[in-house]
């Protein structure tokens, strides 16, 4: 098993997902999150929800720089004027793999928040907005990015650049250099990222079907209630439709990264320095641009699904017509404004 992946393959593989498949995915997931932050950002922070998709922006751009870093590291020019691929390696796993590790994370525990928020809106509707508030909202945001950042640390700590001593090559090449405690430090951050990625995992799962429940009852009794024989109104579908949406796309794209932590957690010597390095680079590399993939996909979730995203996203490109329904541009200001002659004209941002 440790052999089964050469050094020959591994460098073939490495740079087809870095550099051609994490490149693509980290440029147009550049571009649909800053546009997200934008819209985000111009849509204001009285809204909790706002600022939860906000923070989730931010660290999905964080994530696709990442990318855009590792693509540019692996580029076959680089390659090929270093010359020692370890050189490389070694470049890519300390400036861009932690960091990508950290926004991921962040990312994910995001994720987490916002399902939560949604499913006490839906089972605790009368006091969801004395418990989830705009201030509750910004300390769970920055105490998320604060708490995973500093289990990062360690990592960083544990590794850095110098001259090491090749011996495949037998000559002194820029790699990585670990200190006395370097074993312990990174096993720190290593055991922090995967606690965070399965306990997302865990969350958005559980929430997404206690949330669908919950949401079902809830239409079900109103409609009792009212004697209506229409199952779900436009908004109710709308609603229950973006959740599964985000929830299920997290979820799919989140299962690699669960199986090649679990992996981490049972293979001792499956980790970047272990025995089963070639393995490990390789699926590494392979599951690399997931978390880019889910950022895209709910760019166009959110431009479908959501009113008040798309009239903001048409007026900065002064589109006046998307996904063949037309759009009249004054919905921007009354997106931002919150004029609504009816209830049922007010649309929902998830």
């Amino acid at each position: 098993m440790a052999s089964c992946i050469s050094s020959p393959m591994l460098y073939t593989i490495t740079t087809v997902n870095y550099f051609f498949f994490s490149g693509a995915v980290g440029f147009l997931g550049v571009v649909v999150n800053v546009i997200k932050v934008i819209i985000f950002f111009k849509l204001g922070f009285k809204d909790t929800t706002n600022i939860s998709f906000f923070s989730l922006s931010v660290a999905d751009t964080g994530v696709v720089l990442m990318l855009l870093g590792f693509s540019v590291v692996y580029n076959p020019g680089v390659l090929q004027a270093v010359t020692y691929f370890e050189v490389v390696d070694s470049v890519g796993y300390i400036s861009f793999g932690w960091p990508y590790a950290g926004c991921s994370r962040v990312a994910s525990m995001m994720t987490a928040v916002i399902t939560v928020e949604r499913f006490m809106c839906v089972s605790l509707p009368l006091k969801v907005r004395t418990i989830i508030t705009p201030t509750v909202s910004i300390v769970t945001s920055v105490t998320v990015f604060c708490v995973v950042i500093a289990t990062v640390v360690p990592a960083f700590l544990a590794s850095r650049l110098g001259p090491t001593y090749n011996a495949r090559v037998n000559k002194t090449t820029l790699g990585l250099i670990h200190p006395p405690m370097a074993a312990s430090l990174e096993s720190v951050t290593m055991m922090a990222m995967v606690i965070f990625q399965l306990l997302a995992f865990g969350v958005v799962t559980a929430c997404t079907f206690a949330l669908i429940r919950s949401f079902t009852r809830t239409v079900q009794w109103r409609n009792q209630v009212s004697n209506s024989s229409s199952s779900l109104t436009g908004r109710d579908k709308k609603l229950v439709k973006m959740v599964i949406f985000i929830s299920v796309s997290f979820i799919v794209f989140s299962i690699p990264g669960v199986v090649i932590n679990c992996m981490m957690i049972f293979i001792k010597e499956f980790k970047v320095t272990g025995l089963y390095k070639n393995l490990f680079v390789t699926l590494f590399s392979t599951f690399f641009p997931m978390d880019g993939l889910n950022s895209l996909v709910n760019f166009f979730i959110f431009l479908y699904m959501s009113t008040k995203f798309r009239n903001i996203f048409m007026s900065m490109f002064h589109l006046r017509k998307v996904f063949g329904k037309n759009i009249q541009i004054e919905g921007n200001a009354k997106a931002l404004k919150e004029d609504y002659r009816t209830e049922n004209e007010k649309d929902i941002i998830i």
